[in-house]
């Protein structure tokens, strides 16, 4: 995020998408590797974004925020054509193969895989620091919570009281998206 919009108390809905289009258009374009769906991606995640501007409460996450409304409308927008490529193909029935089907139920298992994950990645981006950081060693670094204690010079207890509050959250913030 640049310093422009960080010192800006509410910036204007304007000053927003002139700073971060290109940013969703990347994410949009990542996960769907097609540029005029991603411009499509783009338009909708900013409408989505100004009909909630109210609800914007901090705006110094300006950037999680949008990027995770982007996460979860390509995801949509990947889900859609997904069904709109598969129901002429079940028409034809085509992949009468078990092994095409199966693969093609892999394909799809991994793409949920990996959006998933992306979405969880932006929820913990969402979180306070001491949050993430006790959350990221303990959750994808398997610490314990005396290793973490010790590395952070924290009570374990603390520790504690951090990872279950993350994890509070992070579930409350991917259950709003679902």
């Amino acid at each position: 995020m640049s310093a422009k919009l960080i010192h800006i108390e509410s910036p204007t809905f304007e000053d927003v998408y002139h700073q971060f289009h290109r940013l969703i258009y990347h994410i949009a374009y990542k996960l769907t590797k097609d540029a005029h769906l991603s411009e499509d991606i783009v338009q909708e995640t900013f409408m989505k974004a100004y009909r909630k501007w109210d609800t914007l409460i901090d705006f110094r996450k300006i950037q999680a925020w949008l990027s995770c409304i982007a996460n979860r409308t390509a995801i949509d927008f990947i889900r859609k054509e997904s069904k709109r490529r598969e129901d002429p193909v079940d028409d034809h029935g085509d992949y009468d193969s078990p092994f095409i089907a199966h693969s093609c139920g892999m394909v799809e298992s991994e793409l949920d895989l990996h959006l998933l994950e992306e979405e969880i990645e932006a929820g913990i981006r969402m979180l306070p620091a001491s949050q993430q950081e006790v959350l990221r060693l303990k959750a994808i670094q398997g610490l314990s919570d005396k290793e973490i204690a010790q590395k952070l010079d924290l009570n374990p207890a603390t520790v504690k009281t951090r990872y279950h509050r993350a994890r509070k959250q992070l579930n409350g913030l991917l259950n709003k998206s679902a």
